[in-house]
């Protein structure tokens, strides 16, 4: 999916890439996960991963066995591995098994598997495969005949060839082979429906004897034809010792299966542990129970170590994802609302329920301190798990010291980057408020995994929280460098805080965005003073990179929320502090800078309107920049506010010119926003968004200042002008009527613009 920019908004957003309407990002796109399942060697679950686009659902298993390069073999092709005597690779194994046909079996052959059997005159196992590539064809027959006219004979083949595969089954003498054509027969007597060929086969060849791959094969099958609840124990076994079957015996069974059924059935430990973890194999709610059992019942479980990951990817998508990105979790179950109205999400309510998560942290980090780690299968993934949990439960010295453990024993383990980033965001947490900042010792592990963007930005959100927004958010600025407009699972996107009147929030893909419309100008007033400090260590001018930079554009926007914010004389300083060049090359036609020519000022916002002849004359002639129009925005105010001002009515009168102006229908909106059309919230409430958002869009202040020249107005046509100005910026028809009441004999002419002028003049 791409990600959609904002038009061409500061050089195609060298900065800026959010987006008001649209695409909002969810489930995988927000997810938040330090551990995975690939650094632990699962890859035969992945079906299973915690994954809030899939859920043991749409996944092409088969292929996806096939076509990965970690995912173990099938069992028959070790068993051929090891037939072979292990002199032939698996991978020529493998090629013939899913690429050849029947007809490339014969002493030609440039397949080293096949030579070597016809080398070593292995004639049965020549023979059994030429009937296994038979039968794969024979499988695979279908009809295209819309009528259905060749559906008998296609049967009829498969018949035959299903005598044949009894019969051959039935004459086989050696074991080896005997076993390997029942189970071919197996599955073509479910194919064409013969439920008493696979009783029969399964009951003489397989029920009493070993319990190896083609045991639980044909288990499968064997399942279609008993009842559901005989078969329950079966199903879970099935999952437990055949890799291969994993997600077909979920996706065929798992609707009919019923724990406490399946844990009657069970005749030993091993079997008990089999069910629960069929059961847990799906369950996205809390699951330490079920662990707890598996533990118990047998300890070695290989499926026991990639249960526990899943439970702490769990536990990391409900404590992380909603503290780093104000998102609620990428996958909620029944029962799992925020507050009483699950409709409404705030910020106090996502950070109470992230609290009681990690309550529940601590209750899995607690089964894993009772688990020695020599009891376990993948006593890494144990380890590493201990370490997440630790930093989760804000267990910060004892994580520090096992994260300085694992990292000196594991040097080449898969996930020891991932512990490294632990330690660095434990590292970050582990600070007084206020006084935090990027330690010495974690500055080489964020230049080694600078293009990891969800480390960095929980890194900058750690030192956000703690008081140090300058680093925090030059850290966010990092994320940039790998961002692109095309979109992936590793890019991060985070909201504003929440609140009860929530309607549509902000995303959030870069750091200006995020400074645009949730940062007070005092906040970013903190941040620009530390961009004007020297950056003298390489560390630092690394990470500062960007918003030095963009320091200017930075001061801008600075100036920019100061006027949001009203005040006036902090705008003018922090413009002024910009010299001449950034003035003449940015908000005009002829821009050089990152504006393109869409910011340039093409009118000025005291004596212009777009769409209305000039009626006010230019008294004053100077370049209108954001610094000049705050410079006369306080001069007009001081004379307007002045009771010695002869004309108190003509700059009231040009006050409110220039704030609906400098509103969302005016033309000078670039004093108060980087982008004209920002929506940020739904319905008529602006409580989440710019601080004068409401004024921005209803013009509260120019109704304001056109009333005051209302007040101060000496003649009654001037008072009927503001009063056709305040009809004009209002939406609500208030000054309309009044206008038509007070003054009837003036509201025909001022019914157009065409005797505007006119009417100015006369205030006098």
């Amino acid at each position: 999916m791409k990600k959609f920019l904002v038009f061409t908004v500061l050089l195609l957003s060298n900065f800026s890439t959010s987006f008001a309407c649209g695409y909002s990002p969810y489930g995988e796109d927000i997810r938040y996960s330090l551990l995975k399942p690939e650094y632990f060697n699962y890859y035969n679950y992945k079906a299973f991963y915690y994954n809030a686009s899939l859920w043991g659902f749409d996944f092409d298993y088969e292929n996806y066995n096939r076509n990965s390069n970690f995912i173990s073999p099938e069992a028959n092709i070790l068993d051929w591995y090891t037939y072979t005597s292990k002199k032939v690779s698996i991978t020529e194994i493998e090629h013939f098994n899913y690429t050849m046909n029947v007809t490339d079996i014969n002493k030609n052959s440039n397949n080293a598997f096949i030579k070597y059997l016809y080398q070593n005159k292995k004639y049965d196992a020549i023979a059994y495969l030429a009937i296994a590539k038979n039968c794969e064809a024979v499988n695979t027959l279908y009809n295209e005949d819309l009528w259905e006219r060749e559906t008998v004979n296609i049967d009829t083949k498969r018949i035959a060839f299903l005598n044949k595969l009894i019969k051959i089954t039935n004459n086989e003498k050696n074991i080896y082979f005997k076993r390997k054509y029942a189970f071919l027969t197996i599955r073509l007597a479910h194919y064409l429906n013969r439920a008493d060929v696979i009783e029969n086969l399964f009951a003489t060849q397989f029920k009493n004897g070993k319990k190896d791959y083609l045991y639980y094969w044909s288990s499968f099958f064997h399942i279609f034809c008993q009842k559901r609840s005989e078969s329950m124990v079966d199903i879970a076994n099935l999952m437990a010792h055949s890799p291969e079957k994993f997600y077909a015996s979920y996706y065929y069974f798992h609707h009919d299966f019923k724990l406490n059924i399946a844990l009657q059935q069970a005749k030993t430990k091993e079997e008990i542990a089999n069910c629960y973890a069929y059961a847990s194999v799906q369950k996205i709610d809390k699951n330490l129970d079920y662990l707890k059992e598996i533990y118990k019942n047998n300890p070695k479980s290989g499926i026991l170590g990639f249960l526990l990951l899943r439970e702490l990817n769990k536990i990391e998508d409900w404590v992380y994802t909603p503290y780093y990105t104000n998102y609620t979790p990428s996958t909620e179950f029944e029962g799992y609302y925020y507050g009483d109205n699950k409709d409404i999400i705030t910020t106090v309510t996502l950070r109470n329920r992230s609290e009681k998560d990690r309550l529940y942290a601590q209750e899995v980090l607690n089964f894993i301190n009772f688990v020695t780690s020599n009891s376990v299968d993948n006593p890494i993934l144990w380890k590493a798990a201990q370490i997440n949990l630790q930093f989760i439960t804000r267990n910060y010295a004892t994580c520090i010291q096992n994260c300085n453990s694992f990292i000196q024993n594991h040097k080449t383990d898969k996930c020891l980057p991932e512990i490294e980033k632990i330690k660095a965001l434990c590292i970050t947490a582990n600070q007084e408020n206020g006084k935090a900042i990027i330690k010495p010792e974690i500055q080489s592990t964020i230049l080694k995994y600078k293009n990891d963007e969800r480390f960095i930005f929980a890194l900058g959100r750690e030192l956000e929280f703690k008081g140090n927004l300058p680093d925090g958010l030059a850290l966010i600025s990092l994320m940039e460098g790998s961002y692109n407009e095309e979109y992936t699972n590793d890019d991060v996107e985070w909201q504003g805080n929440r609140i009860k009147t929530s309607g549509n929030l902000a995303e959030f893909y870069t750091y200006f965005d995020y400074l645009d419309f949730v940062y007070s100008a005092g906040d970013l007033q903190i941040i620009v003073n530390n961009l004007n400090k020297s950056k003298n260590s390489d560390f630092e001018k690394f990470i500062y990179a960007d918003l030095l930079k963009n320091k200017e554009y930075l001061t801008d926007l600075l100036g920019t929320k100061y006027i949001r914010e009203n005040q006036l004389d902090m705008a003018l300083k922090t413009f002024k502090s910009l010299n001449k060049t950034y003035w003449e090359n940015n908000y005009n036609p002829w821009e050089r800078g990152l504006y393109d020519g869409y910011y340039s000022f093409e009118e000025n916002p005291f004596y212009d309107f777009k769409y209305t002849d000039v009626f006010i004359e230019h008294k004053e002639k100077y370049i209108v920049t954001k610094l000049s129009v705050v410079e006369h925005l306080i001069k007009y105010q001081k004379l307007a506010d002045n009771p010695a001002t002869k004309d108190r009515d003509y700059y009231y009168f040009l006050l409110a010119n220039c704030y609906y102006n400098m509103g969302q229908n005016g033309h000078s909106w670039m004093m108060r926003r980087v982008f004209s059309t920002y929506w940020r919230t739904s319905g008529e409430n602006y409580s989440e968004s710019f601080v004068d958002e409401n004024e921005y869009r209803n013009n509260t202040k120019a109704i304001e200042y056109y009333n005051l020249a209302y007040q101060h107005a000496k003649t009654d046509k001037f008072k009927a002008l503001c009063l056709r100005m305040s009809s004009y910026v209002d939406y609500t028809n208030t000054y309309s009527r009044k206008l038509k009441t007070e003054f009837p004999d003036f509201y025909e002419d001022l019914s157009g613009c065409e005797n505007l002028e006119e009417y100015f003049n006369a205030r006098r």
